[in-house]
């Protein structure tokens, strides 16, 4: 899948690659370190790592400026009827460009034409441009799930899918 766009006089593209796409793992480990400054080490957040592992992951996106790799997405199949948005992430330099909305309409497509009804993610309450992103399109807080319950600094979020979904 390609498709072109151009945003905040950047051309980017997105691309549907598989979960051990260099470009991808190369994301997810700028995902990594971003999340261990912004939390105080990686050792806080050791406790989700084994929620992480990227070849888990059912579907993946990677938006590029030419050829170099500008953000990512990625589903995970959670239950027959749920499917969890994991690893959306947009570099730095390239943030403010609408990167971030490209890469979750992307993904809230996706999970329609998979046939599920609804999306879940967990995200830090503290990534608040991520919170906001999440609750332009539809997202709403719900209780901790699964692995998350307990986890206080942990925010859990839902979409039901619906077919006027504005995607």
């Amino acid at each position: 899948m390609e498709n072109m766009e151009i945003t905040n006089q950047i051309k980017v593209r997105i691309e549907q690659v598989e979960n051990e796409n260099k470009d991808f793992i190369f994301l997810c480990g700028k995902l990594d370190e971003y999340l261990n400054q912004a939390i105080g080490g990686e050792s806080k957040r050791e406790k989700y790592k084994k929620f992480n592992h990227l070849d888990t992951m059912d579907y993946v996106v990677v938006i590029y400026d030419g050829k170099t790799p500008a953000g990512c997405g990625a589903l995970r199949k959670y239950s027959e009827k749920e499917i969890e948005v994991k690893r959306v992430f947009v570099r730095e330099e390239y943030r403010g460009r609408h990167i971030g909305d490209r890469i979750l309409k992307n993904l809230i497509s996706q999970a329609k034409e998979m046939g599920f009804q609804r999306m879940l993610l967990e995200t830090g309450a503290f990534l608040q441009a991520s919170v906001h992103l999440y609750s332009k399109y539809g997202f709403e807080k719900i209780e901790n799930y699964g692995a998350y319950k307990d986890m206080e600094e942990s925010l859990c979020m839902a979409l039901e899918i619906v077919e006027d979904n504005f995607i």
